[in-house]
């Protein structure tokens, strides 16, 4: 695990690189977003296996990104059966991550915590 103040943990639905979106599965994963900005350390947002595993399987710097809620212009990269849930997208200067949520409620609380640590509010 990284270092830094856990701001937010939960299970989201995440999509494979977009280069692989037609291929490859959307996987369920236990996500962290850590504000490592007071400690020294980057802020980031790490995703696991599963709940109870020790070592993330991806750590993303949040230094450069931006995030908002899921936008008509979105819709080609999505999967069918997320089209209607609670999807956002995470864009970071490497990749896009685009990430559903169990609820609207859950949602909105990923989406307004990644921002306030990225310094920007919603992305257009």
């Amino acid at each position: 695990m990284s270092a830094g103040d856990v701001v937010c943990t939960g299970w989201l639905i995440k999509s494979p690189p977009e280069k692989k979106l037609k291929r490859y599965a959307w996987r369920k994963r236990w996500f962290v977003l850590r504000q490592g900005r007071m400690s020294g350390n980057p802020d980031v947002l790490e995703y696991y296996r599963n709940k109870n595993s020790k070592k993330p399987l991806r750590v993303i710097n949040l230094n450069e990104c931006g995030v908002h809620m899921h936008t008509r212009s979105d819709a080609a990269v999505v999967k069918k059966e997320f089209m209607n849930n609670h999807v956002f997208v995470v864009k970071t200067s490497f990749r896009t991550f685009y990430l559903v949520a169990k609820t609207q409620e859950e949602m909105n609380t990923w989406v307004h915590n990644i921002s306030q640590i990225c310094h920007f509010g919603p992305l257009d």
